[in-house]
Order: structure tokens, then sequence, then C-alpha cells
């Protein structure tokens, strides 16, 4: 078992393979056959308002789609566009907290408006400062046959990969055994809780 920080190689990254991801079709997919990366680009070349109308209804689409999936499943169940839709809400927020089919399409929109804004400041940070390694927020990949599955990280490849970077820099990576055996862990301490 081994885990280790690296810069990896672009071409050597794919998404994250879980359920939800792979059902859309873009799991297990490397960058460039990733729905937001075509969104990235659009906004890096200028077509801003479009990158983002696109890339909202994207979100909404795949929302209702996986509202009622974990995001360990790859789904969006009390993920950023279902948290970001209930901040809107007079009413009922409760209820669709449980239950994000309660939502209606405007407020999914809004939530889904938000987290594009966010990915936005993102996009031009890295353009205006470079990528910087966040400590806070690192990037976490397994390697499988060769390949580095991402677990997180997947808009900040994509903005890299898009600015022409060869290699993601600052990775930490798991083999396989060891991902499987953190995922255990985390499973038991949450059933101790």
């Amino acid at each position: 078992m081994k885990l280790f920080q690296s810069d990896i190689s672009i071409n050597n990254i794919i998404h994250n393979d879980l359920q939800c991801y792979v059902d859309s079709g873009y799991g297990s997919k490397e960058i460039k056959e990733w729905p937001f990366y075509r969104f990235i680009k659009l906004w890096i070349n200028g077509n801003d308002d479009e990158a983002q109308d696109l890339w909202v209804n994207w979100l909404v689409d795949e929302f209702f789609k996986h509202c009622l999936s974990e995001k360990s499943k790859g789904g969006m169940y009390q993920g950023s566009v279902h948290r970001f839709a209930i901040e809107y809400m007079q009413k009922n927020k409760n209820e669709c907290w449980l239950n994000p089919s309660l939502l209606n399409r405007t407020d999914v929109q809004l939530g889904a408006s938000v987290l594009v804004k966010k990915r936005i400041q993102l996009i031009d940070s890295i353009i205006n400062k470079g990528y910087q390694i966040d400590m806070d927020d690192l990037i976490i990949a397994v390697k499988i046959n060769g390949m580095y599955v991402l677990k997180g990280g997947h808009h900040r490849a994509a903005v890299v990969c898009i600015l022409g970077y060869k290699k993601l820099p600052g990775v930490i990576v798991y083999s396989k055994s060891l991902w499987e055996c953190k995922k255990w862990l985390i499973k038991i301490k949450k059933y101790l809780k």
C-alpha cells in the first residue's frame, strides 16, 4: 500500500468512477470528455454568457436525474446545488432538504448559478495567479492500471488542461487498496458516532 504526493500527467487523469458519473456518461473518462470541460473552455475563450447558461442548465438537468442519490455514489443529494437552492427558499426548506425532488426548477437554477459563479472565480484565479496547491482542499486520486482516477479537484484539472499544463501538481495519490481501506475506516467512524 502506498500514498504519496505527485505531479501527475494530464493525459493520465480520468474522472471519478462513481455510479452517477458513469450513468451520465463521463465517469471514468479523460478530461476532454467531461461536460464541464467544454463549459470551462467556452469561458476561457471569452464566451461567458453561453458558458454560464450551458453549465447551469446542465447542472439543473443532472440535479433532477441524481437528486435522490447520495454524494458517495456521485449523486447530488445534499450537495452544493441542493444546498444553494435551499438558501433561496422561504418555505418548506426542511422538506426540500430531505426530499430534493420537491424543489422547483427555478430554485435549482438559482442554486446552480451560485455554484457556477464559484467555479468561475476558481477559473479566473488560476488564469490570473497560476495554479496554486490548496493545502485545505487537496486533490486526491487513486492510481489504477497506470491511470489516476480523481476523487476531487475535477474543475481544477480541467482548467489546467485547457491552459496547457502538462501536469497537475501536488496530487495526493492512493493505491487502490489503501483507498478501499480509507473508505472502510470512514464508514466505521460514522457507525461509531
